[in-house]
């Protein structure tokens, strides 16, 4: 569901455009996006609204598919302090999991996966973890 290298504990971020910025840089670094895909999740948020903030405390940031993307993937950033993304009934955030996919069915599969474990408790569990191997064992990675 998630390599070691696509999470990122203890990440600093003021504002909800910075978080996602954090976890798409994830994927620009693993070479499944190019910034502007990151550009597209942050846009897809300002005209739609924090539709992206799932459950509290947690955000699938994601966009389109685009030319912007080069393979499905995800990432997860456990922010250091939560940030206000503008839902009323899930805010703070705390845990961001960005996704990118080629089409609108090839995530779906692992998207699918990633709900059934974010059950209250994981959630609680997820947003404590101060490293890595933590969110691997929780998630069972």
């Amino acid at each position: 569901m998630l390599e070691a290298s696509h999470i990122r504990t203890g990440v600093k971020a003021k504002t909800w455009k910075e978080a996602i910025k954090a976890a798409g840089e994830v994927l620009v670094e693993a070479c499944s996006c190019t910034t502007e895909y990151i550009h597209a999740m942050i846009a897809a948020v300002e005209e739609l609204g924090p539709y992206i903030v799932i459950t509290p405390h947690v955000a699938l940031a994601h966009a389109r598919p685009s030319p912007a993307i080069n393979q499905a993937d995800m990432s997860l950033v456990v922010l250091d302090e939560a940030v206000e993304f503008g839902s009323e009934a899930n805010d703070p955030v705390k845990l961001v999991f960005a996704f990118c996919a080629t089409d609108d069915a090839s995530h779906l599969q692992q998207l699918s996966k990633l709900a059934e474990k974010l059950n209250p408790e994981t959630i609680n569990r997820l947003s404590e973890v101060e490293a890595v191997e933590e969110v691997i064992e929780i998630l069972g990675c």
